[in-house]
């Protein structure tokens, strides 16, 4: 684990998991512009020293890995001592696999990041937001609702997520902490090239899934960091333990 950087400040403060590329980075440079102080975890060093370079606190963390997200919270109560925001955006993809054929490896490594990691670091800052009385966004997916053949385990993965995120919204509104969930459909980022897919076959996908969608197009990170920018604002304060679809339209075919 390396940290990339620390300073302590009055303004709000706000985590983002994954923040480091794709949607997470998005999602982390939009909060700085409204304001907030933007702490980055992530896996990648390369991805990280840019963000480090851009003026945000980063620290290599793997989500998935229990001694990483103890240092994660550690590391934000002692040189930053307290957390307002936690964006949790951290997860995997993995090629397009019907489950009898997957590998119980890759079925392992899907639940350990995108819902045990989940839990693992909301578990381990609960206590500082707690304190703040903070917000919580996780990441759901519209295929926790409406899957897709070979999408069982990303599935299973997500719909955990959201189902958590409601329980834990009914438990920690007593203290005035707020959670809720977001749910994209196909939004363009990193995951699917991440996942081993060719640029040539992700253009294809976007191409074809847009016209899918009643709006005629896949998402823009845009289309989620505004969802995310107001759900932590005051303007959703009356908002929690709720997931938002955000998906042109999908789930009402």
């Amino acid at each position: 684990m390396k940290d990339e950087g620390s300073h302590v400040s009055e303004r709000l403060i706000a985590l983002v998991t994954g923040g480091s590329a794709g949607l997470g980075e998005d999602i982390a440079r939009a909060l700085r512009l409204e304001g907030y102080d933007v702490l980055v975890c992530a896996r990648r060093k390369d991805r990280l020293a840019t963000m480090g370079a851009d003026g945000f606190a980063t620290l290599q963390c793997d989500v998935g890995t229990a001694d990483d997200v103890q240092a994660l919270a550690q590391w934000v109560t002692e040189k930053f001592g307290r957390l307002d925001v936690l964006i949790n955006c951290a997860a995997v993809a993995l090629p397009k696999t019907e489950f009898i054929d997957m590998q119980l490896a890759d079925v392992e490594k899907l639940l350990r990041i995108n819902l045990l990691g989940t839990l693992s670091v909301t578990h381990a800052l609960l206590p500082l937001l707690v304190r703040q009385g903070g917000s919580i966004v996780n990441f759901s997916s519209t295929l926790a609702q409406r899957p897709r053949a070979g999408s069982s385990v990303y599935s299973a993965s997500k719909g955990g997520v959201e189902a958590f995120s409601k329980a834990l919204a009914v438990e920690v509104a007593q203290h005035g902490v707020r959670v809720n969930c977001i749910a994209p459909a196909l939004v363009r980022s990193e995951i699917y090239l991440s996942a081993g897919m060719s640029q040539a076959d992700y253009a294809a996908l976007l191409q074809a899934r847009a016209a899918e969608f009643p709006l005629r197009r896949v998402g823009e990170p845009k289309d989620v960091t505004d969802m995310v920018c107001y759900l932590v604002s005051p303007r959703a304060a009356w908002m929690t333990g709720i997931c938002i679809p955000i998906d042109g339209g999908a789930l009402l075919r």
